[in-house]
C-alpha cells in the first residue's frame, strides 16, 4: 500500500483501539484475529452458565490461548485478580490445547510495573507455558500483515487522493458546523502558527502526512470562511477546536491519540464517509496551520 493509505489506516486502527472497550474491544479484537488467521483463529463466546471457560479466542496453528481484558480504566489490583482468574480458569479445560496464554489488554500507554511481574512470574513459574501480553502495538502489527481488501473490512473506507483534491464547500460546511458546537476556552486570543509547529508536537510521521495532504485543500476552508457572511465564523470554530485541543492535553492523552479525537469530533461518527473524512482532515490541517492548535515551538513561544 502507499504511504498515504498507509498512514490513514494508521489513523483509524489507532482511533478503533481507543474507542472500543468491554465488548466491543474483544470483538474487535476476534475480528482482526479473523481477518489475520482465517480458518485457524476461533472466536469463542459464552455458552449458557458455563461462560468461555476463560477463552477469549485460540489460534491452532499457533497453540495460543487468548484472554481479553478492556475495561474502561485499568486498576492495578483489579487487573491482578483477572489475570490469576483467568489464567487459572483456563488451565483445567484448555490445557491439553495450548502451550502460549497472552493476556491481552486496551491500554495505549502499557501495563505497570506490578502487572509485568505479575505476568512474568506465571511465565517462569509454568515452565511448559508461555505468558505473554498484547497491547497497541502487537495488534497494531497484526493489522498491518493484512491486505487492503482486509483493512477495509476491518476498519472501513478511506478517503483516496482524488477526495482530498475534490473536498466540496458541503462537506467542509458540515465538519465546521460540528466543530462550532464545541465548548470553548476562555482566551479568545488566536496566535499565527510558527514555521516548526509539525517538529515541536513530536507527531508521529503517520500524521505529519495526512497533515500536509489537508493542507494541500486547505485553501477550499479559508474560501468558504471569506465567502460566509458570517465573518466570526472562523474565530469560533477555532476557539472549540483549541477548547478541545486544551481538554485532551489535560488529559495527558498523547499527540497522535489527540490528532484521532480531534479527526473523530470532526467526523462525527466512526463511520464517517471518505469524503466526509477527506474533509475533516482539511478543516483540521488549516487549523493546525492557522490557528493556537497544538503546541509552538519553545523558542517562539508567546509569553
Amino acid at each position: 500500500m502507499d504511504q498515504l493509505t498507509r498512514a490513514f489506516y494508521e489513523l483509524k486502527f489507532r482511533n478503533a483501539f481507543l474507542e472500543n472497550r468491554g465488548e466491543a474491544f474483544q470483538d474487535l479484537f476476534s475480528s482482526i484475529m479473523e481477518n489475520r488467521y482465517p480458518g485457524d483463529f476461533i472466536r469463542t463466546r459464552p455458552w449458557g452458565n458455563q461462560g468461555d471457560r476463560k477463552n477469549d479466542g485460540y489460534v491452532r496453528s499457533m497453540r495460543t490461548l487468548f484472554q481479553v481484558y478492556a475495561p474502561n480504566e485499568l486498576s492495578e489490583s483489579i487487573t491482578l485478580a483477572k489475570i490469576d482468574e483467568d489464567f487459572q480458569g483456563a488451565i483445567p479445560f484448555w490445557r491439553a490445547h495450548f502451550d502460549q496464554w497472552v493476556f491481552v489488554h486496551n491500554s495505549a500507554i502499557g501495563l505497570g510495573p506490578g502487572v509485568e511481574r505479575k505476568l512474568l512470574d506465571l511465565d517462569s513459574g509454568n515452565q511448559n507455558i508461555r505468558v505473554r501480553s498484547w497491547g497497541f502495538e502487537e495488534l497494531r502489527r497484526v493489522v498491518f500483515e493484512l491486505g487492503i481488501s482486509e483493512l477495509i473490512s476491518l476498519l472501513g473506507p478511506i478517503p483516496s487522493r482524488t477526495d482530498l483534491v475534490n473536498v466540496q464547500f458541503p462537506e467542509v460546511e458540515m465538519v465546521l458546523r460540528t466543530l462550532e458546537n464545541r465548548p470553548t476556552p476562555l482566551s479568545d486570543e488566536i496566535q499565527p502558527v510558527p514555521p516548526r509547529k509539525l517538529e515541536a508536537n513530536s507527531l508521529s510521521d503517520a500524521v505529519v502526512l495526512l497533515l500536509k495532504a489537508g493542507l494541500g485543500s486547505s485553501n477550499k476552508v479559508r474560501d468558504y470562511f471569506n465567502k460566509y457572511y458570517d465573518p466570526k465564523l472562523g474565530d469560533r470554530v477555532a476557539q472549540a477546536f483549541r477548547g478541545e485541543y486544551e481538554s485532551l492535553r489535560n488529559a495527558r492523552l498523547s499527540p497522535d491519540d489527540i490528532f484521532v479525537r480531534l479527526q473523530l469530533i470532526g467526523n462525527g461518527t466512526t463511520l464517517a464517509s471518505p469524503s466526509r473524512q477527506a474533509a475533516t482532515l482539511t478543516v483540521l490541517a488549516y487549523l493546525f496551520e492557522e490557528c493556537e492548535i497544538f503546541e509552538r515551538p519553545p523558542e517562539e513561544a508567546v509569553p
